[in-house]
């Protein structure tokens, strides 16, 4: 975990054999960074340093499954899934509460947007496949720009600066980012049954993992602190 000229450590190139329950969850290439540019949709990246004796952590997702429903303009649900779709090695699902627009919206520092609920899934420690494996869910808040008015049938929206936190995990899962950051951007086709289906299949997921129920729809509250400066 020690890192060179303060470079953050990239969970998905640690040595397989020194990773604890989280590093075990990419295995895949690596995303060089987190792109916050609309319309050039790359992946999200959290950074974060749980342990102050070792370098930074940063985990990169590339999210090219990607779904949103809308009940309105200013209320928006995105399911982003990386890796397989049955069985994803991390998942964000992000509430838009209300839709910032260009010209008309004043931007503050502490404005916020959107909740935010991020699943990191790692296999069992130990190998045992009749184990379902560990589950570390970061919740939060950020703010989001959607490219465009919730309708078409794509969207492609930027992150900037979210901040999350360990909220509930399994186990022997170890949280490697404590508070953390989360940038980048994706594109997301719209779907609302499919939607409906991969939060079930997702709270599913973390509840067999974690022995007990733990909604991740993270529409379910929205921030104190939040606003709307619209």
């Amino acid at each position: 975990m020690q890192t060179n000229c303060g470079q953050p450590t990239n969970i998905k190139q640690m040595p397989f054999a020194a990773r604890p329950a989280l590093l075990l969850v990419c295995l895949c290439g690596v995303l060089a960074s987190a792109s916050c540019t609309v319309g050039n949709p790359t992946g999200l990246t959290i950074r974060g340093q749980a342990d102050p004796d070792t370098g930074p952590v940063k985990l990169t997702g590339d999210f090219d499954t990607a779904y949103y429903s809308d009940a309105d303009p200013n209320s928006v649900t995105f399911v982003l899934l990386d890796g397989d779709e049955v069985n994803p090695t991390q998942a964000a699902v992000v509430r838009l509460f209300w839709r910032p627009r260009a010209g008309r919206t004043p931007l503050e520092e502490t404005a916020t947007n959107c909740t935010i609920s991020y699943l990191v899934f790692a296999p069992d420690p130990d190998a045992d496949r009749r184990n379902p494996g560990e589950v570390g869910v970061y919740a939060g808040a950020g703010f989001l720009m959607p490219d465009r008015k919730p309708g078409p049938a794509e969207l492609t929206a930027d992150m900037w600066d979210a901040s999350l936190r360990l909220d509930t995990r399994s186990d022997r899962f170890t949280d490697l980012l404590g508070s953390a950051t989360l940038t980048g951007s994706f594109k997301a086709r719209r779907d609302p049954a499919k939607v409906g289906t991969l939060l079930q299949q997702l709270n599913r997921a973390v509840a067999e993992r974690l022995g007990f129920p733990r909604l991740v729809d993270a529409g379910n509250a929205t921030p104190a602190a939040s606003r709307n400066p619209a």
